[in-house]
Protein backbone atom coordinates (compact mmCIF):
# COMPACT_ATOMS: atom_id res chain seq x y z
CA UNK A 1 0.00 0.00 0.00
CA UNK A 2 1.25 3.50 -0.85
CA UNK A 3 1.35 5.88 2.12
CA UNK A 4 1.73 9.56 1.25
CA UNK A 5 4.55 11.37 3.00
CA UNK A 6 2.42 14.51 3.16
CA UNK A 7 -1.32 14.88 3.60
CA UNK A 8 -2.87 15.09 0.13
CA UNK A 9 -5.35 17.82 -0.60
CA UNK A 10 -8.81 16.44 -1.32
CA UNK A 11 -11.19 19.36 -0.81
CA UNK A 12 -11.72 21.78 -3.63
CA UNK A 13 -11.79 24.98 -1.58
CA UNK A 14 -11.25 28.45 -2.90
CA UNK A 15 -7.89 28.92 -1.17
CA UNK A 16 -4.89 27.25 -2.73
CA UNK A 17 -3.08 27.10 0.62
CA UNK A 18 0.31 27.98 2.09
CA UNK A 19 2.12 25.05 0.48
CA UNK A 20 1.09 26.11 -2.99
CA UNK A 21 2.11 29.72 -2.40
CA UNK A 22 5.57 28.63 -1.23
CA UNK A 23 5.95 26.76 -4.51
CA UNK A 24 4.60 29.78 -6.37
CA UNK A 25 7.04 32.16 -4.68
CA UNK A 26 10.02 29.95 -5.51
CA UNK A 27 8.72 29.61 -9.07
CA UNK A 28 8.34 33.39 -9.41
CA UNK A 29 11.86 34.16 -8.17
CA UNK A 30 13.48 31.44 -10.29
CA UNK A 31 11.68 32.60 -13.41
CA UNK A 32 12.79 36.16 -12.79
CA UNK A 33 16.33 34.79 -12.98
CA UNK A 34 15.49 32.84 -16.11
CA UNK A 35 14.03 35.98 -17.71
CA UNK A 36 17.18 37.95 -16.97
CA UNK A 37 19.20 35.13 -18.53
CA UNK A 38 16.99 35.16 -21.64
CA UNK A 39 18.61 38.49 -22.55
CA UNK A 40 21.99 38.10 -20.87
CA UNK A 41 23.00 34.75 -22.40
CA UNK A 42 22.34 35.57 -26.08
CA UNK A 43 23.86 39.03 -25.63
CA UNK A 44 26.96 37.43 -24.14
CA UNK A 45 27.06 35.01 -27.08
CA UNK A 46 27.01 37.84 -29.62
CA UNK A 47 29.97 39.43 -27.81
CA UNK A 48 31.92 36.22 -28.43
CA UNK A 49 30.84 35.46 -32.03
CA UNK A 50 28.62 36.79 -34.82
CA UNK A 51 28.33 33.41 -36.55
CA UNK A 52 24.61 32.43 -36.58
CA UNK A 53 25.42 28.72 -36.47
CA UNK A 54 27.67 29.07 -33.43
CA UNK A 55 25.01 31.12 -31.66
CA UNK A 56 22.32 28.55 -32.54
CA UNK A 57 24.51 25.80 -31.05
CA UNK A 58 24.10 27.40 -27.63
CA UNK A 59 20.38 26.66 -27.90
CA UNK A 60 21.24 23.14 -29.05
CA UNK A 61 23.39 22.59 -25.95
CA UNK A 62 20.70 23.97 -23.64
CA UNK A 63 17.95 21.79 -25.14
CA UNK A 64 19.94 18.58 -25.63
CA UNK A 65 19.25 17.28 -22.07
CA UNK A 66 15.54 17.06 -22.92
CA UNK A 67 16.48 14.47 -25.54
CA UNK A 68 19.21 12.61 -23.68
CA UNK A 69 18.15 12.70 -20.04
CA UNK A 70 14.37 13.16 -19.78
CA UNK A 71 13.55 9.46 -19.31
CA UNK A 72 16.04 8.57 -16.56
CA UNK A 73 15.35 11.85 -14.75
CA UNK A 74 11.61 11.11 -14.82
CA UNK A 75 12.15 7.71 -13.20
CA UNK A 76 14.35 9.31 -10.53
CA UNK A 77 11.80 12.06 -9.80
CA UNK A 78 9.05 9.47 -9.23
CA UNK A 79 11.06 8.09 -6.28
CA UNK A 80 12.67 11.29 -5.05
CA UNK A 81 11.62 13.92 -2.57
CA UNK A 82 10.27 16.45 -5.05
CA UNK A 83 10.98 19.33 -2.69
CA UNK A 84 14.65 18.32 -2.51
CA UNK A 85 14.89 18.00 -6.29
CA UNK A 86 13.50 21.52 -6.68
CA UNK A 87 15.85 23.02 -4.10
CA UNK A 88 19.01 21.27 -5.33
CA UNK A 89 18.37 22.14 -8.98
CA UNK A 90 17.77 25.81 -8.11
CA UNK A 91 21.03 25.91 -6.12
CA UNK A 92 22.87 24.11 -8.90
CA UNK A 93 21.76 26.76 -11.37
CA UNK A 94 22.96 29.43 -8.95
CA UNK A 95 26.44 27.88 -9.00
CA UNK A 96 26.52 27.71 -12.80
CA UNK A 97 25.45 31.29 -13.51
CA UNK A 98 27.71 32.45 -10.68
CA UNK A 99 30.60 30.74 -12.47
CA UNK A 100 29.75 32.64 -15.67
CA UNK A 101 29.80 35.90 -13.70
CA UNK A 102 33.19 34.99 -12.22
CA UNK A 103 34.59 34.18 -15.68
CA UNK A 104 33.42 37.54 -16.98
CA UNK A 105 34.81 39.46 -14.01
CA UNK A 106 38.22 37.79 -14.50
CA UNK A 107 38.20 38.00 -18.30
CA UNK A 108 38.28 34.22 -18.88
CA UNK A 109 34.93 33.78 -20.67
CA UNK A 110 35.17 31.79 -23.92
CA UNK A 111 32.53 30.23 -26.17
CA UNK A 112 33.22 26.55 -25.24
CA UNK A 113 32.55 27.38 -21.58
CA UNK A 114 29.20 28.86 -22.58
CA UNK A 115 28.26 25.60 -24.33
CA UNK A 116 29.13 23.56 -21.24
CA UNK A 117 27.15 25.88 -18.96
CA UNK A 118 24.18 25.80 -21.32
CA UNK A 119 24.11 21.99 -21.29
CA UNK A 120 24.43 21.83 -17.49
CA UNK A 121 21.70 24.43 -16.99
CA UNK A 122 19.49 22.49 -19.38
CA UNK A 123 20.02 19.29 -17.38
CA UNK A 124 19.03 20.97 -14.11
CA UNK A 125 16.02 22.56 -15.82
CA UNK A 126 14.77 19.15 -17.00
CA UNK A 127 14.79 17.85 -13.41
CA UNK A 128 13.38 21.06 -11.95
CA UNK A 129 10.42 21.37 -14.32
CA UNK A 130 9.56 17.69 -14.00
CA UNK A 131 9.54 17.91 -10.20
CA UNK A 132 7.50 21.15 -10.25
CA UNK A 133 4.74 19.56 -12.34
CA UNK A 134 4.87 16.31 -10.38
CA UNK A 135 4.61 17.95 -6.96
CA UNK A 136 1.59 20.11 -7.74
CA UNK A 137 -1.17 17.45 -7.41
CA UNK A 138 0.03 16.81 -3.84
CA UNK A 139 -0.31 20.49 -2.95
CA UNK A 140 -3.78 21.30 -4.33
CA UNK A 141 -6.96 19.38 -5.01
CA UNK A 142 -7.75 17.87 -8.40
CA UNK A 143 -10.35 20.54 -9.16
CA UNK A 144 -7.88 23.29 -8.28
CA UNK A 145 -5.23 22.13 -10.76
CA UNK A 146 -6.37 24.38 -13.59
CA UNK A 147 -6.41 27.45 -11.33
CA UNK A 148 -3.08 26.54 -9.74
CA UNK A 149 -1.43 26.02 -13.13
CA UNK A 150 -2.85 29.35 -14.29
CA UNK A 151 -1.29 31.08 -11.25
CA UNK A 152 2.07 29.44 -11.95
CA UNK A 153 1.83 30.41 -15.61
CA UNK A 154 1.11 34.03 -14.71
CA UNK A 155 4.12 34.01 -12.37
CA UNK A 156 6.24 32.58 -15.19
CA UNK A 157 4.98 35.24 -17.59
CA UNK A 158 5.30 38.21 -15.23
CA UNK A 159 8.76 37.29 -13.94
CA UNK A 160 10.25 35.31 -16.82
CA UNK A 161 8.91 37.24 -19.79
CA UNK A 162 7.59 40.58 -18.54
CA UNK A 163 9.98 41.84 -15.85
CA UNK A 164 13.03 39.57 -16.18
CA UNK A 165 14.14 40.41 -19.75
CA UNK A 166 13.60 44.13 -19.13
CA UNK A 167 15.73 43.95 -15.98
CA UNK A 168 18.24 41.83 -17.90
CA UNK A 169 18.53 44.52 -20.56
CA UNK A 170 19.15 47.16 -17.89
CA UNK A 171 21.80 45.05 -16.17
CA UNK A 172 23.59 44.20 -19.42
CA UNK A 173 23.89 47.96 -19.96
CA UNK A 174 25.84 48.22 -16.69
CA UNK A 175 28.23 45.33 -17.36
CA UNK A 176 27.86 41.85 -18.87
CA UNK A 177 28.76 40.16 -15.58
CA UNK A 178 26.07 41.96 -13.54
CA UNK A 179 22.96 40.05 -14.77
CA UNK A 180 24.67 36.71 -14.06
CA UNK A 181 25.52 37.85 -10.53
CA UNK A 182 21.90 38.82 -9.90
CA UNK A 183 20.78 35.53 -11.48
CA UNK A 184 22.87 33.53 -9.02
CA UNK A 185 21.34 35.36 -6.04
CA UNK A 186 17.79 34.77 -7.35
CA UNK A 187 18.33 31.02 -7.82
CA UNK A 188 19.77 30.79 -4.30
CA UNK A 189 16.64 32.47 -2.92
CA UNK A 190 14.24 30.28 -4.92
CA UNK A 191 16.00 27.18 -3.61
CA UNK A 192 15.55 28.42 -0.05
CA UNK A 193 11.84 29.08 -0.60
CA UNK A 194 11.02 25.62 -1.97
CA UNK A 195 13.13 23.96 0.74
CA UNK A 196 10.47 25.19 3.20
CA UNK A 197 7.90 22.90 1.58
CA UNK A 198 7.11 19.61 3.37
CA UNK A 199 8.54 16.41 1.95
CA UNK A 200 6.59 15.80 -1.25
CA UNK A 201 6.97 12.20 -2.35
CA UNK A 202 4.80 9.15 -2.00
CA UNK A 203 6.50 6.47 0.11
CA UNK A 204 6.43 3.88 -2.60
CA UNK A 205 7.55 0.33 -1.95
CA UNK A 206 11.04 -0.55 -3.21
CA UNK A 207 10.95 -1.42 -6.89
CA UNK A 208 13.66 -3.98 -7.71
CA UNK A 209 13.07 -3.71 -11.45
CA UNK A 210 15.78 -2.13 -13.61
CA UNK A 211 15.20 1.51 -14.47
CA UNK A 212 14.52 0.61 -18.11
CA UNK A 213 11.50 -1.48 -17.03
CA UNK A 214 10.21 1.34 -14.84
CA UNK A 215 10.56 3.73 -17.77
CA UNK A 216 8.83 1.21 -20.06
CA UNK A 217 5.81 1.21 -17.74
CA UNK A 218 5.44 4.95 -18.20
CA UNK A 219 5.95 4.62 -21.95
CA UNK A 220 3.13 2.08 -22.22
CA UNK A 221 0.74 4.36 -20.36
CA UNK A 222 1.62 7.32 -22.56
CA UNK A 223 1.41 5.43 -25.86
CA UNK A 224 -1.85 3.65 -25.00
CA UNK A 225 -3.57 6.93 -24.09
CA UNK A 226 -4.62 8.29 -27.48
CA UNK A 227 -5.31 11.96 -26.60
CA UNK A 228 -2.08 12.22 -24.59
CA UNK A 229 -0.07 10.60 -27.37
CA UNK A 230 -1.58 12.84 -30.07
CA UNK A 231 -0.96 15.94 -28.01
CA UNK A 232 2.66 15.02 -27.30
CA UNK A 233 3.45 14.36 -30.96
CA UNK A 234 1.79 17.58 -32.09
CA UNK A 235 3.67 19.60 -29.51
CA UNK A 236 6.91 17.95 -30.59
CA UNK A 237 6.48 19.21 -34.14
CA UNK A 238 5.22 22.60 -32.93
CA UNK A 239 8.27 23.12 -30.73
CA UNK A 240 10.64 22.17 -33.55
CA UNK A 241 9.00 24.80 -35.75
CA UNK A 242 9.29 27.36 -32.96
CA UNK A 243 12.94 26.47 -32.33
CA UNK A 244 13.71 26.93 -36.03
CA UNK A 245 12.10 30.37 -35.94
CA UNK A 246 13.82 31.72 -32.81
CA UNK A 247 17.27 30.10 -33.03
CA UNK A 248 18.88 33.36 -34.13
CA UNK A 249 16.30 35.84 -32.81
CA UNK A 250 18.96 37.93 -31.05
CA UNK A 251 20.62 38.60 -34.42
CA UNK A 252 17.19 39.38 -35.94
CA UNK A 253 16.59 41.91 -33.15
CA UNK A 254 20.01 43.51 -33.48
CA UNK A 255 20.43 43.62 -37.26
CA UNK A 256 16.88 43.96 -38.63
CA UNK A 257 15.03 45.68 -35.79
CA UNK A 258 18.08 47.66 -34.63
CA UNK A 259 17.40 47.04 -30.93
CA UNK A 260 19.73 47.68 -28.01
CA UNK A 261 19.96 45.28 -25.07
CA UNK A 262 17.37 47.31 -23.14
CA UNK A 263 15.02 47.47 -26.12
CA UNK A 264 15.46 43.73 -26.66
CA UNK A 265 14.29 43.22 -23.08
CA UNK A 266 11.32 45.53 -23.68
CA UNK A 267 10.37 43.38 -26.68
CA UNK A 268 9.85 40.48 -24.29
CA UNK A 269 8.03 42.77 -21.88
CA UNK A 270 5.41 43.84 -24.42
CA UNK A 271 5.00 40.28 -25.60
CA UNK A 272 4.36 39.15 -22.03
CA UNK A 273 1.24 41.30 -21.77
CA UNK A 274 -0.50 38.92 -24.17
CA UNK A 275 0.82 35.99 -22.16
CA UNK A 276 -0.77 37.28 -18.97
CA UNK A 277 -4.05 37.92 -20.72
CA UNK A 278 -3.98 34.43 -22.20
CA UNK A 279 -3.25 32.81 -18.82
CA UNK A 280 -6.03 34.72 -17.07
CA UNK A 281 -8.66 34.11 -19.75
CA UNK A 282 -7.94 30.42 -20.42
CA UNK A 283 -10.69 29.10 -18.08
CA UNK A 284 -13.16 31.50 -19.70
CA UNK A 285 -12.12 30.50 -23.22
CA UNK A 286 -12.24 26.81 -22.43
CA UNK A 287 -15.70 27.01 -20.86
CA UNK A 288 -17.11 28.72 -23.95
CA UNK A 289 -15.17 27.17 -26.82
CA UNK A 290 -14.11 23.82 -25.38
CA UNK A 291 -10.47 22.75 -25.14
CA UNK A 292 -10.29 21.49 -28.73
CA UNK A 293 -11.13 24.87 -30.24
CA UNK A 294 -8.78 26.70 -27.87
CA UNK A 295 -5.90 24.44 -28.92
CA UNK A 296 -6.68 24.94 -32.61
CA UNK A 297 -6.91 28.69 -32.03
CA UNK A 298 -3.48 28.57 -30.40
CA UNK A 299 -1.95 26.92 -33.47
CA UNK A 300 -3.61 29.34 -35.89
CA UNK A 301 -2.55 32.36 -33.83
CA UNK A 302 1.06 31.17 -33.59
CA UNK A 303 1.22 30.72 -37.36
CA UNK A 304 -0.18 34.20 -38.00
CA UNK A 305 2.15 35.80 -35.44
CA UNK A 306 5.30 34.25 -36.91
CA UNK A 307 4.22 35.28 -40.40
CA UNK A 308 3.89 38.88 -39.24
CA UNK A 309 7.29 38.74 -37.51
CA UNK A 310 8.91 37.26 -40.62
CA UNK A 311 7.90 40.25 -42.74
CA UNK A 312 8.12 43.00 -40.10
CA UNK A 313 10.89 45.55 -39.64
CA UNK A 314 9.33 47.38 -36.68
CA UNK A 315 10.04 46.37 -33.08
CA UNK A 316 6.52 47.47 -32.08
CA UNK A 317 4.86 45.27 -34.71
CA UNK A 318 7.01 42.30 -33.70
CA UNK A 319 6.20 42.86 -30.01
CA UNK A 320 2.46 42.94 -30.70
CA UNK A 321 2.65 39.77 -32.79
CA UNK A 322 4.64 37.99 -30.09
CA UNK A 323 2.08 39.17 -27.52
CA UNK A 324 -0.73 37.39 -29.36
CA UNK A 325 1.37 34.25 -29.81
CA UNK A 326 2.38 34.19 -26.13
CA UNK A 327 -1.21 34.48 -24.92
CA UNK A 328 -2.42 31.61 -27.08
CA UNK A 329 0.65 29.52 -26.29
CA UNK A 330 0.08 29.81 -22.55
CA UNK A 331 -3.56 28.84 -23.00
CA UNK A 332 -2.31 25.64 -24.68
CA UNK A 333 0.06 24.93 -21.78
CA UNK A 334 -2.49 25.48 -19.02
CA UNK A 335 -5.08 23.22 -20.62
CA UNK A 336 -2.70 20.39 -21.45
CA UNK A 337 -0.64 20.38 -18.24
CA UNK A 338 -3.77 20.35 -16.08
CA UNK A 339 -5.17 17.50 -18.16
CA UNK A 340 -2.00 15.45 -17.77
CA UNK A 341 -1.97 15.96 -14.01
CA UNK A 342 -5.57 14.78 -13.79
CA UNK A 343 -5.38 11.61 -15.85
CA UNK A 344 -1.95 10.18 -14.99
CA UNK A 345 -1.68 8.08 -11.80
CA UNK A 346 0.54 9.76 -9.18
CA UNK A 347 3.02 6.87 -9.13
CA UNK A 348 3.62 7.35 -12.89
CA UNK A 349 3.42 11.12 -13.13
CA UNK A 350 7.16 11.80 -13.07
CA UNK A 351 7.84 9.18 -15.75
CA UNK A 352 4.94 10.25 -17.97
CA UNK A 353 5.95 13.89 -17.60
CA UNK A 354 9.46 12.97 -18.66
CA UNK A 355 8.22 10.98 -21.66
CA UNK A 356 5.92 13.81 -22.68
CA UNK A 357 8.78 16.29 -22.33
CA UNK A 358 11.16 14.00 -24.23
CA UNK A 359 8.80 13.84 -27.18
CA UNK A 360 7.81 17.50 -27.10
CA UNK A 361 11.13 19.11 -26.08
CA UNK A 362 13.72 16.54 -27.14
CA UNK A 363 13.71 17.62 -30.80
CA UNK A 364 14.45 21.26 -29.86
CA UNK A 365 18.21 20.90 -30.49
CA UNK A 366 17.43 19.79 -34.03
CA UNK A 367 15.17 22.80 -34.55
CA UNK A 368 17.79 25.21 -33.20
CA UNK A 369 20.49 23.72 -35.42
CA UNK A 370 18.22 23.85 -38.49
CA UNK A 371 17.36 27.47 -37.69
CA UNK A 372 21.01 28.47 -37.62
CA UNK A 373 21.69 26.56 -40.84
CA UNK A 374 18.71 28.19 -42.59
CA UNK A 375 20.15 31.64 -41.92
CA UNK A 376 23.36 30.66 -43.68
CA UNK A 377 21.50 29.01 -46.58
CA UNK A 378 19.01 31.87 -46.88
CA UNK A 379 21.80 34.43 -46.90
CA UNK A 380 23.52 32.54 -49.71
CA UNK A 381 20.36 32.00 -51.78
CA UNK A 382 18.80 35.41 -51.20
CA UNK A 383 22.03 37.36 -51.44
CA UNK A 384 21.54 39.34 -48.24
CA UNK A 385 21.93 38.93 -44.50
CA UNK A 386 18.37 40.22 -43.98
CA UNK A 387 16.89 37.55 -46.24
CA UNK A 388 18.84 34.91 -44.33
CA UNK A 389 17.60 36.11 -40.92
CA UNK A 390 13.97 36.17 -42.10
CA UNK A 391 14.10 32.70 -43.68
CA UNK A 392 13.81 30.51 -40.54
CA UNK A 393 10.95 32.63 -39.15
CA UNK A 394 8.84 32.23 -42.27
CA UNK A 395 9.64 28.53 -42.61
CA UNK A 396 8.62 28.06 -38.98
CA UNK A 397 5.29 29.78 -39.71
CA UNK A 398 4.68 27.51 -42.72
CA UNK A 399 5.37 24.41 -40.62
CA UNK A 400 2.83 25.50 -37.98
CA UNK A 401 0.23 26.05 -40.72
CA UNK A 402 0.69 22.40 -41.74
CA UNK A 403 0.34 21.32 -38.09
CA UNK A 404 -2.92 23.25 -37.82
CA UNK A 405 -4.38 21.22 -40.68
CA UNK A 406 -3.18 17.97 -39.07
CA UNK A 407 -4.59 18.98 -35.68
CA UNK A 408 -8.08 19.50 -37.09
CA UNK A 409 -8.29 15.76 -37.72
CA UNK A 410 -6.18 14.52 -34.78
CA UNK A 411 -7.64 16.52 -31.89
CA UNK A 412 -11.03 14.88 -32.18
CA UNK A 413 -11.39 12.44 -29.29
CA UNK A 414 -11.47 12.50 -25.51
CA UNK A 415 -10.54 15.90 -24.11
CA UNK A 416 -10.24 17.21 -27.64
CA UNK A 417 -13.83 16.45 -28.62
CA UNK A 418 -16.11 19.14 -30.00
CA UNK A 419 -17.99 19.20 -26.70
CA UNK A 420 -14.77 19.73 -24.76
CA UNK A 421 -15.76 17.13 -22.16
CA UNK A 422 -13.00 16.52 -19.63
CA UNK A 423 -14.80 13.91 -17.58
CA UNK A 424 -15.12 11.46 -20.46
CA UNK A 425 -11.45 11.82 -21.29
CA UNK A 426 -10.37 11.14 -17.74
CA UNK A 427 -11.50 7.53 -18.08
CA UNK A 428 -9.86 6.98 -21.44
CA UNK A 429 -6.70 4.89 -21.10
Amino acid sequence: MVTPSITPVTEAGHRLGRRFWLLWAGFLVANLGTGIGAVAFPWLATSLTRDPMLIALIGVAADLPWLLLSLPIGAIVDRADHRRVLAVTHWGRAVLVGAVAAALYTGHMVLPVLYVVAFALGTLTVANENAAQTILPSLVSRRQLQRANARLTVADTVAGVFVGPWVGGLLVGIALAVPFTVDAALFLLSGLLVSLLPAARAKLPDDPRPMRRQVAEGLRFFWDHRPLRALGLLLSALNVAGAVAIATQVLFAQEILGLSALQYGLLFMVGAVGGMIGAQTTPWLESRLGPRKVLLLSLAGSCLALTVVGFASSGIVVALALSVSAGLGLAWNIITISYRQRIVPERLLGRVNSIYRLISWGPLPLGAAVGGLLVTVGESVGGSREFGLRTPVLIGAAAIAILFVIAITRLDTGLWSKTGSVDDADDEQ
